[in-house]
């Protein structure tokens, strides 16, 4: 099954707070959550890219911001969740977030808790 892993997951890898480790699932980011991890004060960008190496990332097309702007304006979602959750939405994906309550007010959207993480 693939899935679509929220920033929250990997910031929480990059911070060495919970290990992430994709081995044997097919996982997705945004182009959004690449943007995010760039943003940080820290950000390691050789490891920031190592990590992301073996993930594939969805651009944002025009059905992905048409559905993130309608999410922004019906739920008041901050923009960088409304591009996630609808790249999740236009994809058909589950999204694997710790941010449940960010994504919850989302109609339709497939809320995973975890996938392979080590503590």
């Amino acid at each position: 099954m693939r899935l679509l892993v929220d920033t929250d997951i990997l910031i929480d890898h990059l911070r060495g707070a919970r290990r992430f480790d994709p081995t044997g699932t097919d996982v997705s980011i945004s182009i959004v959550t690449r943007t995010e991890l760039y943003s940080g004060q820290r950000a390691d960008e050789t490891t920031i890219d190592l990590l992301l190496a073996g993930l594939e990332e969805i651009d944002v097309d025009r059905s992905i911001a048409e559905r993130a702007g309608r999410l922004r304006r019906r739920t008041g979602l901050a923009i960088t969740d409304a591009f996630i959750a609808a790249t999740a939405l236009e994809h058909g994906l589950p999204l694997v977030t710790r941010n449940r309550r960010h994504f919850d007010r989302v109609e339709g959207l497939d809320i995973r808790s975890t996938i392979r993480l080590a503590p």
